[in-house]
């Protein structure tokens, strides 16, 4: 299993195969994908122009998360305070093969009753997704090295909500495969070598 952070974390052993650092300008080197935050149609559309052969990841208002989705450069919706995904745009997601992803951050940066409706939006988007079996992500989306969580913490915490572990690690390493595996063709296909 992958996660997905927001910063270049340290060389730390937290149980997971890599670390896919996510950033507006990323540096190309190891697993890496760009953010993009917009907030309107026209600024995403400006901003995906530019991106080639690379993760894309939407950071944005819950009203663009739709049209986001419909974008066929985008692999991952972020998950964020501020979004708040209705039954429709997941939906959609499951149709066009777009990630939700599911943060402990936002979590862990909250508290009160705040963190109390996060935890009651997390609960109706999780039993959305599952109902269309939406490809989905959980992550740390740690922006600090204070955020960084282990792998079986992360498992833990958002399997005691719904969400099943193996699908998450099969969806998190697909996004991965798709742009960094030379092999990979689609699911189910790879590009063998022929022997002498």
């Amino acid at each position: 299993m992958f996660d997905f952070v927001r910063f270049c974390p340290p060389k730390v052993d937290l149980g997971f195969e890599g670390f896919v650092v996510l950033s507006e300008k990323p540096q190309k080197e190891g697993y890496y994908g760009y953010i993009v935050r917009a907030e309107n149609s026209r600024e995403l559309r400006e901003k995906l122009k530019g991106i080639e052969n690379a993760i894309v990841a939407v950071d944005c208002p819950s009203g663009l998360c739709k049209e986001a989705v419909m974008r066929k450069k985008v692999d991952i919706l972020l998950d964020s305070e501020r979004r708040e995904l209705d039954y429709a745009t997941i939906k959609l997601a499951s149709e066009k093969d777009v990630a939700i992803e599911f943060g402990i951050s936002k979590f862990l940066s909250t508290r009160g009753l705040r963190r109390s409706l996060l935890f009651a939006r997390l609960k109706q988007e999780i039993k959305v997704v599952n109902k269309f079996e939406t490809p989905f992500i959980i992550t740390s989306s740690a922006e600090n090295v204070y955020q960084l969580r282990t792998r079986k913490q992360i498992e833990k915490f958002f399997s005691y909500f719904g969400l099943d572990v193996k699908k998450a690690r099969f969806f998190a390493e697909r996004i991965v495969r798709r742009y960094f595996d030379s092999s990979y063709v689609m699911d189910g296909f790879y590009v063998e070598s022929s022997g002498p």
